[in-house]
């Protein structure tokens, strides 16, 4: 399997003829007077992947393949697209189908079809809330859900021994420090 969108497999034995990705980044421009426009950049855009394939008599029948894909088209979803080698790259959609009739039968049977799908990202309303989330769970001053304070140990409390108290040392009254009588 070359890559997988859906339930929709890409074996290389459907002629695979390219894979192009496109990747942009958004700048809005800036008016100022008497002078060149600022440019501030605002986000990255959708990335969208454009898939060439080859469907031929020999090794399927392409008018069942092309339907199969017009028909995930067709429902509007959201499909996870995942290489061969098990790299998710995410959650496409399918924006457009172009097919071409390359070869016929005498009767006008389909022998042989080239397809162009063109897929673009999809992203989840709320990402913004998610990186959110993610940014304040990663933070190192944040306390765990669940984790309670430790109990303070014998040792992290000041003692108070017979030597120290000898060498004129006493318990604040805060009890929380060693101090020196003077």
């Amino acid at each position: 399997m070359f890559a997988q969108l859906g339930d929709i497999r890409f074996e290389l034995i459907t002629y695979f003829d390219g894979l192009e990705g496109s990747r942009k980044y958004d700048f809005a421009e800036h008016q100022v007077i008497e002078g060149k426009p600022r440019l501030q950049y605002i986000g990255d855009a959708l990335e969208t992947v454009g898939i060439n394939l080859k469907f031929h008599v020999v090794y399927c029948d392409p008018e069942t393949e092309f339907r199969r894909i017009s028909e995930m088209a067709a429902k509007h979803e959201a499909l996870p697209f995942i290489f061969g080698n098990g790299i998710y790259k995410g959650r496409y959609v399918i924006t457009e189908i172009t097919d071409t009739v390359e070869v016929t039968a005498v009767d006008g049977t389909v022998m042989a079809v080239t397809a162009t799908c063109s897929l673009k990202e999809w992203v989840d309303d709320n990402s913004l809330v998610i990186k959110k989330q993610q940014k304040k769970a990663k933070a190192p001053a944040r306390k765990k859900k669940g984790a309670s304070h430790p109990k303070a140990k014998r040792e992290s409390v000041p003692q108070i021994t017979k030597a120290s108290r000898a060498a004129g040392y006493r318990l604040s009254t805060d009890k929380k420090r060693i101090v020196r009588i003077r």
